[in-house]
């Protein structure tokens, strides 16, 4: 089941526990705890190389269309999507994580 969208302001971090390595343009991410792993294309990749847990969703999509030569629309439906198969899989942190109520 995937996630509900993230929102184009939010920023996303990565899971923690998620352990990953870029070789010949595609990352392997790997949830140890959790036996989860995911082999990223170059897109995915470079999106994943973004999250940084300060560049938000708008933001990621913005260099995605840029660097895809994509319309912004059509990157942040991508990336959002993309998100959320990455947050249903575990790897993204929670979207509350590290908020101070």
């Amino acid at each position: 089941m995937i996630a509900m969208p993230i929102g184009p302001q939010t920023p996303t971090r990565r899971q923690p526990d998620a352990a990953s390595r870029i070789y010949d343009g595609e990352a392997f991410i790997v949830l140890p705890h959790s036996h989860v792993y995911k082999i990223l294309n170059q897109v995915g990749s470079r999106v994943w190389d973004l999250i940084d847990g300060s560049r938000t969703v708008g933001g990621i999509a913005e260099v995605i269309a840029e660097e895809y030569d994509v319309t912004q629309d059509t990157a942040l439906k991508d990336v959002n999507e993309f998100l959320g198969e990455l947050e249903a899989n575990g790897m993204l942190a929670p979207r509350d994580a590290g908020k101070v109520a």
